[in-house]
């Protein structure tokens, strides 16, 4: 059909002069060339290649031209791209390419992440070209005799050239029909990611693909290899292993391909971002902390609303349980660590804190809406600014630098000048405390003093003399590789511990990475609902029916 349109195009009107004909065609094979040129044009689609990438910024841009290839009437130049950009780059490239002038067909993409928080783009780009021996098809017939006063080797040049613009149109809707892009790959790709605490590594596309990763949590396993049935992709093979925390997984399969004219969403989140030492454990060493408050009694049954029943709870993480049941907020210094086993019933908070005080032998804030915890004596300081948001953190050993930078994203009048480098971690567990008032603590917790110099926050060290200052907080990072309470799998919950402010009860277990998770009756898992919870143990529902699961005894 489209021949049959473009013979009609192309036969001249009878009213219309030949010499006007003649330049017709012309802008035609000239529309046609800049498509398809006569000939192979490799400097010139090098550097087609290398404009494309440089509108998107991509990095280290290598590109290496293979020999021509000539079979009939095709012509292929292959040109081999190697690449250096984020997710987002990678994925306008290709869509640049797809809108092309120039026919531009993906034969392989590879992906892979590399130290620098980037990614290595590999591509193989081929590029059709009209052979100058390939033989024409017939001319199409004129609709008269031939044009008075028209030279015959004009006329025989004029028909030459029909020939080639039809041969030339039926090659060039050929190649867009069969031509691949793998927007639809990469857009699929960033779908199954989203909102889930995967990372990917690597991913390959040709006539197959290969994917691998990282993930978090066997309920978030099984929810990615469905995901990745039910999607665009064609999934032959998904193979999982653990590793650490994580669990490694890589499938393969076919990819179905995107036309030039199909409408895509662009990715909202890179899935190819890492986290820092992914799968590691954050867990404190096993050693052993017993805090036991009194037994209660008929005639003394207890003073306060708090019972705690925790297993092996990493210190920090004890602070955690209390702000969740008193709303007390806590910093606690990265070097109080150890395992806590504690049995306390009836007892108030200023009860536990004291127990905690002498049986860990940590130092505590006595008074204030956030409390430090240290190994030594928290610094005295000034009475804390006022005023700010409230705002809640729970954190367990958070960078203070992407802490403050949090804060920053809050309230952009937090920007600051401080020392470079690293200045420690800190566990906070706050909620509604006022902004400034929980910053100023982080702050006396990290030993850094502030003042104001011509409009501008400037921190320092107090053994930090003739330190530059850079920017203290830049742009924070989510974690990718962190379940949230809902994407505990019933296989990984393991009761860590029970508690209550009196009114109702929370559960405790821990996340594959080392994360405290809370949980209240309604609840849901992966795989579960919370049921009920009770001093001695948590019952789920699960599609098998009701599950208890015991507290642990205490350790020996």
């Amino acid at each position: 059909m489209l021949s049959f349109l473009v013979g009609i195009l192309l036969v001249a009107p009878a009213e219309r002069p030949f010499a006007e004909e003649r330049l017709l065609l012309d802008r035609r094979l000239e529309t046609l060339r800049r498509i398809l040129p006569d000939g192979p044009v490799a400097a010139a689609d090098t550097a087609h290649i290398r404009q494309l990438a440089a509108e998107v910024q991509l990095g280290r841009v290598e590109i290496e031209a293979r020999a021509p290839e000539e079979s009939g009437t095709r012509g292929m130049v292959t040109c081999d791209l190697t690449a250096l950009g984020g997710f987002e780059e990678i994925e306008r490239f290709f869509g640049k390419v797809a809108l092309s002038h120039r026919l531009i067909d993906v034969e392989r993409l590879t992906l892979t992440t590399n130290p620098e928080r980037m990614i290595q783009l590999a591509a193989t780009l081929r590029l059709p070209f009209w052979p100058t021996a390939a033989p024409l098809p017939p001319p199409p017939e004129m609709g008269r005799g031939r044009p008075k006063g028209v030279p015959r080797p004009a006329l025989d040049a004029y028909r030459r050239d029909q020939a080639r613009a039809l041969a030339k149109s039926d090659a060039i809707a050929s190649w867009r029909r069969a031509r691949r892009n793998p927007r639809l790959f990469l857009s699929e790709m960033a779908a199954v990611v989203r909102d889930r605490p995967v990372v990917l590594a690597y991913a390959s596309l040709d006539d197959t693909f290969t994917v691998r990763g990282l993930a978090t949590g066997e309920g978030t396993v099984q929810k990615l290899e469905a995901r990745f049935e039910r999607g665009f992709f064609r999934v032959s093979e998904f193979l999982v292993a653990k590793q650490g925390a994580c669990h490694r997984f890589e499938v393969h399969g076919t990819s179905p391909v995107a036309g030039p004219d199909a409408e895509l969403p662009v990715p909202l989140e890179d899935p190819f971002v890492q986290d820092d030492a992914p799968c590691r454990v954050d867990r404190d060493p096993a050693s052993r902390i017993v805090v036991k408050g009194r037994t209660p009694t008929e005639k003394n049954p207890g003073n306060g609303p708090l019972t705690l029943r925790l297993r092996e709870l990493d210190l920090a993480d004890v602070f955690q349980a209390l702000n969740l049941v008193s709303g007390t907020g806590f910093i606690v210094d990265a070097d109080v660590t150890g395992r806590v086993d504690m049995d306390v019933t009836r007892q108030t908070l200023q009860e536990v804190l004291d127990l905690i005080r002498d049986e860990a032998k940590v130092q505590i804030g006595t008074s204030g809406p956030v409390r430090r915890v240290s190994r030594g004596h928290p610094p005295d300081r000034a009475a804390s600014p006022g005023g700010g948001e409230p705002v809640s953190f729970a954190l367990k050993r958070a960078d203070v630098r992407e802490l403050l930078a949090v804060m920053t994203d809050i309230d952009p009048g937090l920007a600051a000048l401080g020392p470079p480098g690293f200045l420690g971690r800190l566990s906070v567990w706050a909620s509604g405390v006022p902004l400034l008032e929980l910053r100023a603590e982080v702050l006396a917790a990290t030993g850094l003093v502030e003042r104001v110099e011509e409009d501008r926050r400037v921190l320092e060290r107090a053994t930090g003399a003739g330190e530059a200052p850079v920017p203290v907080a830049g742009r924070a990072r989510e974690p990718r590789l962190t379940l949230r309470p809902d994407e505990l799998a019933v296989l990984e919950f393991e009761l860590a511990g029970v508690a209550s402010d009196g009114g109702g009860w929370l559960a405790f277990a821990y996340s594959p990475t080392g994360q405290l998770q809370a949980y209240r009756a309604g609840d849901a898992l992966a795989d579960a609902i919370v049921r009920s919870i009770q001093s001695t143990d948590v019952v789920l529902e699960t599609s098998e029916g009701p599950l208890r699961i015991a507290l642990p005894p205490p350790r020996d």
